[in-house]
């Protein structure tokens, strides 16, 4: 096999290896994002304190209701019952009266809105809390899945790198530090074949003259882009 044989195998190689790689990875991001469920359980535990707030609104305003309901019968007994006669004073009690009639007409209009928002919380609390039962089961069985298939892909890859490494023992140094240089820097490809004179990776016509210095070549030169070695092998 010649050198450039040996780059080209090698590549393939590697190109197979960074997929595997990417693969590993996926399965380890989802693993560790667990399916979502902490951002459930977190909106669940936001849509609880939103419940539990609510219900305590809804409770602050009806015992107002309830005190200031009392509050105003106490007040129209003392205002009409007779009893009171100083102008002055039925004065005060009437403008008591009055302030505390519209306090009552304020809460009985806002013990509605908080009701229903109450009974949103309550039901959106409801509906997430069975959804995230029903995600958490679910993701018992995929963590399962995935971490067999994280065993199995990561023995892959460790069986590939060692291959991989055996492979690229065969080559030069020289060849082979070229080679990772210009594969690392050019996103996974290091080597391009060069077909009817045209390189396959800038898809440009190279000069008879630099066609002949590949074609006397005993590995692949480097293409004028700088960016690749050629090879028409």
């Amino acid at each position: 096999m010649t050198i450039a044989q040996s780059l080209l195998s090698l590549q393939d190689t590697d190109q197979a290896l960074a997929l595997k790689r990417r693969e590993y990875r996926e399965i380890e991001q989802e693993l560790n994002s667990e399916g979502g469920l902490p951002e459930l359980r977190d909106n669940c535990e936001k849509t609880r304190v939103r419940e539990l707030e609510a219900k305590v609104e809804t409770a602050r305003l009806e015992s107002d209701l309830a005190t200031l309901k009392a509050e105003v019968a106490e007040l129209e007994s003392r205002l009409y019952g007779g009893a009171i006669t100083n102008v002055r004073e039925l004065t005060a009690i009437e403008t008591e009266h009055s302030a505390a009639r519209r306090n009552l007409a304020q809460v009985e209009e806002s013990i509605a809105p908080a009701e229903v928002a109450a009974e949103h919380a309550r039901q959106q609390f409801e509906d997430l809390t069975k959804e995230l039962a029903d995600r958490e089961k679910m993701w018992e069985t995929r963590q399962v899945e995935l971490r067999q298939e994280k065993s199995k892909r990561g023995t892959a890859f460790n069986e590939m790198l060692e291959s991989r490494n055996a492979e690229a023992s065969q080559i030069p140094e020289e060849d082979l530090a070229r080679y990772t240089r210009l594969f690392r820097s050019n996103r996974g490809i290091a080597v391009v074949r060069v077909d009817r004179g045209v390189c396959q990776g800038c898809a440009v016509r190279l000069p008879v003259g630099e066609l002949t210095r590949l074609r006397a070549a005993d590995g692949p030169i480097p293409c004028s882009c700088g960016r690749a070695l050629l090879t028409e092998q």
